[in-house]
């Protein structure tokens, strides 16, 4: 039915009926900035398969994952800015990811990385400044993971051996090269079989985490053969 309708304008009464949304949730849904701005004919507003495929992401992403908007919007400005893959994995980063035992990902302020790793702030502001580790903004203040204390222990047991971080630096550049051609590959061939197929976004997240896995195994063998 949805796809019937993609590639045609459509009024808010036409799109809360192929999508199943009542007009007066899309029109809130349009004042939060969750829904890219209809095109208008004078005073009349139109919409298009693209609409229909957001407001059918949110749907998704309500029941089947009870997001609040906040965080839906989020993804959403993911997907605008660097494409559905993107927002997929960052779905399963946020949402699927296995969760510390006390149910909740840990995360830390500045203040408490540098206390549970003893790094100095002099080497923290340069791993930031290359980019070496992945904090998220929480407001103004920056937010780190589990995933950023194991890095820093990585690095430093490399500088400790000798290495420097412009080696960790290169192999960063490698691999972003390599993610983009992934990502890329994922949006030729595997996007849209998925959605020739209807797969929901929490299988299309199993499927993302399997594939994760079994090319993570990959460069790892490849790697340790190619030294």
């Amino acid at each position: 039915m949805q796809q019937e309708h993609s590639e045609r304008e459509l009024s808010i009464d036409e799109l809360s009926q192929v999508t199943g949304i009542p007009s007066r949730t899309i029109r809130f849904y349009n004042t939060q900035g969750l829904l890219p701005p209809p095109h208008k004919r004078g005073r009349v507003a139109y919409y298009s398969g693209e609409h229909v495929r957001v407001l059918t992401l949110i749907k998704e992403l309500k029941e089947q994952h009870n997001l609040p908007l906040d965080l839906i919007r989020q993804l959403l400005e993911i997907r605008a800015q660097h494409g559905e893959i993107q927002m997929n994995l960052a779905l399963k980063q946020r949402v699927l990811r296995p969760l510390a035992s006390s149910g909740q990902e840990i995360h830390f302020s500045r203040e408490q990385l540098l206390e549970q790793t003893g790094i100095s702030p002099g080497f923290l502001e340069e791993l930031l400044q290359l980019e070496l580790l992945f904090p998220m903004k929480d407001g103004e203040e920056l937010s780190f993971t589990g995933d950023d204390l194991l890095l820093i222990e990585l690095y430093r047991r490399l500088t400790e051996l000798g290495l420097p971080l412009a080696l960790v630096t290169l192999m960063r550049f490698h691999l972003r090269q390599l993610v983009r051609s992934e990502i890329a590959a994922f949006e030729q061939y595997l996007l849209p079989q998925w959605r020739s197929r209807g797969f929901p976004l929490e299988e299309q997240a199993r499927h993302f985490e399997e594939i994760l896995t079994l090319t993570d195994t990959l460069i790892s063998i490849l790697h340790r053969k190619l030294l």
